[in-house]
């Protein structure tokens, strides 16, 4: 009897305590979220040719030869982005480019970049269509008219992806290593830091930020800053992962901070079948 009433005693405390994380984090996350800058998330214009950028990221931090093989897989593609810079894990910067650029291969890039604006616009026709279809306002044989015509210019895009990877290995990349302050400057900045909460919220929650600064107006043309609940202080244990330091949708802001840019470089994004991970081998959880 006295260890029934002792487990009971643990349980209701643990129960307690663990609501009243999930109020803290709520409340404190109301608040953050209603701080400066408001929106939480903000892209001036976009840019569709950046020629250049340096990604500065300092919450995991920094990139590796890994983490670089695949922002050169995803990311540089010689027409759109000629010259990437990425700061390091040992506090350097190391710059990657192509040299000796047949046109012929600038003319498939930029043809598969067309085909894939209208690949994109064909499958948001393909969801308004199955949306319609859903509820019964349009016929199986108007969807099926649909979704032939978004299927085939996949098919499209996906057989000239394979061309351009196909063609983007035999390029000659060129690896520097230099300094934040020697490098040249690029023209554009993206830098991605921890944003530093009250010790009580750090208790319960997590925040970063994406800046996009064109390098040559120093202005911030694009930011996300997210506010996230650990999964400490979150009502929904992580059974699907396990292990996650934080719950995936946030509180405000945009989730994918790895993918914030590609919102803001329009012709710059993962290419080919692999599309995950983006930036990092190892996510930042």
């Amino acid at each position: 009897m006295k260890k029934s009433l002792l487990f009971l005693l643990v349980f209701i405390t643990s129960i307690t305590l663990y609501a009243s994380d999930v109020i803290l984090s709520n409340t404190l996350g109301a608040y953050y979220c209603a701080q400066e800058p408001n929106p939480k998330t903000y892209i001036k214009h976009t840019v569709e040719d950046p020629i250049s950028i340096y990604w500065e990221d300092n919450v995991y931090p920094g990139f590796d030869d890994k983490d670089a093989e695949l922002m050169v897989k995803n990311y540089l593609d010689g027409v759109h982005l000629q010259t990437m810079a990425l700061n390091t894990r040992d506090g350097k910067v190391k710059m990657y480019f192509y040299v000796n650029i047949p046109q012929s291969y600038v003319a498939l890039v930029k043809e598969g970049y067309t085909v894939t604006k209208e690949a994109q616009k064909k499958h948001a026709i393909f969801e308004d269509a199955w949306k319609k279809y859903k509820a019964k306002e349009w016929t199986k044989a108007e969807f099926d008219v649909v979704a032939k015509d978004s299927g085939e210019a996949n098919k499209i895009k996906e057989s000239l992806t394979k061309q351009i990877e196909t063609e983007k290995v035999k390029l000659d990349l060129v690896i520097t290593e230099t300094t934040r302050d020697q490098m040249p400057q690029m023209n554009y900045t993206v830098k991605t830091e921890e944003v530093h909460l009250s010790d009580l919220a750090s208790k319960v929650l997590y925040s970063d930020e994406v800046k996009v600064t064109d390098n040559r107006t120093k202005e911030v043309i694009a930011y996300n800053r997210r506010i996230m609940q650990l999964y400490s202080a979150s009502l929904i244990p992580d059974v699907a992962m396990g292990g996650r330091r934080f719950y995936p949708h946030p509180l405000c802001g945009k989730s994918g901070i790895e993918i914030f840019d590609e919102d803001v470089f329009t012709a710059m994004g993962r290419v080919g079948v692999t599309i995950f991970p983006f930036k990092h081998t190892k996510l930042y959880w």
